[in-house]
């Protein structure tokens, strides 16, 4: 099996470089890099990259408008020839030499796995805190979990991979998310359309977040936040049924109601309600069946929350 691994950048190339010497090092027969410059403003990153490395295996894109996350992804996917999409956030890095490998072991020797969601080791602010797919209540139940693997309901859009047929089969990132949630939305797609989702430990990052640079709009200071209460609309109306969407709703708008409330950001926040009511409007719903609504319960799934 041949692997792509897929890194979209703006503006960031120091962090960029960090990845790609830990993705270059990786003990793995056959794969490619590619490399999306997000509209970059700062930087002529590709030449940069290849002045640093020369290895046939990196190929460069740039885009003159900004794509985003989910859109930079998906263009990626689409100028990928592998049969498994590997996709790391430039501002982490694959804590030892055999991830792809393990990558590719995994779906070699699980024919029915659609996506495979990694161990996340974030470091922020002088915290260390680990990012599975677990909540924090099983993790505290069961604290040897995260070293085990598990079949999971979603992944952490730091670090994952994913077979060519769940993009063929259930469509690519929703683009119009811009920013945030846009792994839980492929994720209950996946679910839907019968797919393995599986957590598998040996596939470790580092992460060290560093400021989005998603595209400032309409004055706001921190967009993350507009996209986030925005996009909660968005899955709970598309994908849940009826009864949790309320649950669902009040948890999250609470939670970034004391976000704005810290950051200052009372116009992102009430902006993304604005929006977020607008979406009610224009989505086709398509909640999840029963039977996914079942896996999602005994796979630490989230529904009302």
């Amino acid at each position: 099996m041949k692997l792509s691994v897929l890194i979209g950048s703006r503006d960031r190339i120091d962090v960029l470089l960090r990845c790609l010497d830990s993705v270059l090092q990786q003990c793995c027969s056959s794969f490619e890099v590619l490399i999306l410059d997000d509209n970059s403003s700062r930087y002529g990153l590709a030449e940069q990259i290849s002045a640093r490395f020369q290895d046939e295996r990196l190929c460069c894109f740039r885009s003159e408008t900004p794509l985003g996350v989910a859109g930079g992804r998906n263009f990626l996917m689409q100028q990928a020839s592998g049969d498994i999409f590997c996709v790391i956030d430039d501002d982490a890095y694959f804590a030892h030499d055999r991830c792809l490998a393990n990558i590719v072991d995994a779906f070699e020797h699980q024919p029915h796995l659609g996506i495979l969601a990694a161990k996340v080791i974030d470091h922020q602010q002088g915290r260390t805190e680990l990012f599975v797919p677990f909540s924090r209540y099983v993790r505290r139940k069961r604290p040897g979990i995260v070293n085990e693997r598990q079949p999971v309901s979603y992944f952490l859009g730091t670090c994952h991979a994913l077979h060519r047929t769940v993009f063929e089969t259930c469509g690519g990132y929703q683009a119009d998310l811009m920013f945030g949630e846009e792994e839980l939305d492929l994720s209950y797609r996946a679910v839907e359309r019968k797919f393995e989702l599986v957590y598998w430990p040996e596939v470790t990052v580092y992460h060290y977040p560093e400021a989005s640079v998603v595209g400032r709009r309409d004055g706001f200071r921190h967009p993350e936040l507009y996209y986030h209460v925005r996009n909660r609309f968005f899955l709970s109306y598309k994908y849940l049924p009826w009864p949790y969407i309320p649950v669902y709703l009040s948890f999250w708008l609470s939670v970034y109601s004391r976000e704005a409330l810290k950051l200052s950001a009372h116009r992102e926040y009430l902006a993304g309600l604005k929006a977020g009511l607008a979406v009610l409007n224009s989505t086709e719903r398509t909640p999840l069946s029963a039977a996914s609504v079942r896996y999602l319960k005994s796979h630490y799934g989230r529904l009302w929350y």
